[in-house]
Order: structure tokens, then C-alpha cells, then sequence
């Protein structure tokens, strides 16, 4: 196979969570993933009741 026939994998592009107070700058706002991958977005819980996305970690997808 000639490298002008090799495909490249697939991305998607998934965008985080909104967090519940809209003036808040998001730590993250979305991650590309190849097709056999998934994302879990990591919460942090304020004192004051907000919460935001502050990470994530992406993971293969679990065959069978």
C-alpha cells in the first residue's frame, strides 16, 4: 500500500459540558477523539453550589 492510499484515522470533536455559571471561563472546551475513544469529563464542586469541568481523560472503548 502506497502512503497516498493510507487513510488517516478519523477525529471527532466532542465539547465539554457547559458549567452552571455562564461568566466562568471553561477550563476545557472540547478534545478530538478517534473513533475507538471515549472521554470522561473530571468535575470540580465549589463551596458556593458551581460547578465546572476542569479536566478530562480519554479512554479506549471497551470491544465486545
Amino acid at each position: 500500500m502506497d502512503q497516498d492510499e493510507q487513510q488517516e484515522p478519523q477525529k471527532r470533536t466532542v465539547y465539554a459540558p457547559q458549567s452552571n455559571d455562564a461568566q466562568q471561563t471553561p477550563a476545557v472546551i472540547s478534545v478530538e477523539l478517534a473513533e475507538d475513544e471515549d472521554v470522561q469529563w473530571q468535575w470540580t464542586h465549589y463551596t458556593d453550589g458551581r460547578s465546572a469541568v476542569t479536566g478530562y481523560t480519554i479512554v479506549k472503548r471497551q470491544q465486545g
